[in-house]
């Protein structure tokens, strides 16, 4: 599986800043993006954004495309094992991922979700495509009563979708997913689910 771009300091190329959210790209050697966003959501802590995580049967309303949610595996109060269903416009397949996420803090004001895919946690589903090459990751600083959200993914689609279709796809969906964010926690559209996941060792 291939992980974040490891070169030193790798080049980010602006695709769009609007509406508080910027989102910039890496290209690979592969010619894939590695996709990264930035927002600042005011009046919103560390505990709302893992509060709105718990809610995962809102995750459809601000992840683009997740029509399905849901933790499979709460393996330590720090990690969790989560599926999730991605809708396609036809004739694409729809994608579903088996991710293990795993939380962190980092400094008394930043922590960090780590997210990978491990798409042999579940068997196969007919004319469903899993994503077998995920790594993103969340850094949540706390500033003030403002939460600053830095979200990086480098995630290749599957199947038979071309290069461009999937980098088309990664920026727009990154852009959007970071607006809908900013929506669901400024107006509070979830409810709590026990367990809120803990930081731990990652």
């Amino acid at each position: 599986m291939q992980a974040f771009n490891a070169y030193a300091n790798p080049i980010w190329h602006l695709y769009k800043n609007d509406k508080g959210v910027s989102v910039y790209y890496q290209i690979h050697d592969d010619d894939t993006f590695e996709v990264k966003g930035e927002l600042v959501v005011n009046g919103v802590t560390t505990e709302d954004f893992l509060a709105l995580l718990s809610d995962t049967q809102v995750a459809q309303k601000w992840i683009e495309n997740a029509s399905k949610v849901s933790v499979i595996k709460i393996l330590s109060p720090s990690e969790n094992l989560v599926y999730s269903y991605f809708d396609s416009p036809w004739p694409v397949a729809n994608r579903d991922a088996v991710t293990y996420s795993c939380y962190s803090q980092l400094t008394p004001n930043q922590s960090q979700l780590v997210i990978k895919a491990r798409p042999k946690e579940l068997p196969l589903y007919k004319n469903v495509v899993r994503i077998k090459t995920l790594n993103a990751k969340w850094l949540l600083t706390q500033q003030g009563n403002n939460l600053s959200i830095a979200y990086q993914v480098y995630a290749l689609s599957a199947g038979m979708i071309p290069t461009w279709l999937n980098n088309k796809v990664g920026l727009k969906s990154t852009y959007k997913t970071l607006l809908n964010l900013h929506d669901i926690l400024i107006h509070q559209r979830y409810q709590v689910k026990a367990p809120l996941i803990k930081a731990g060792k990652c």
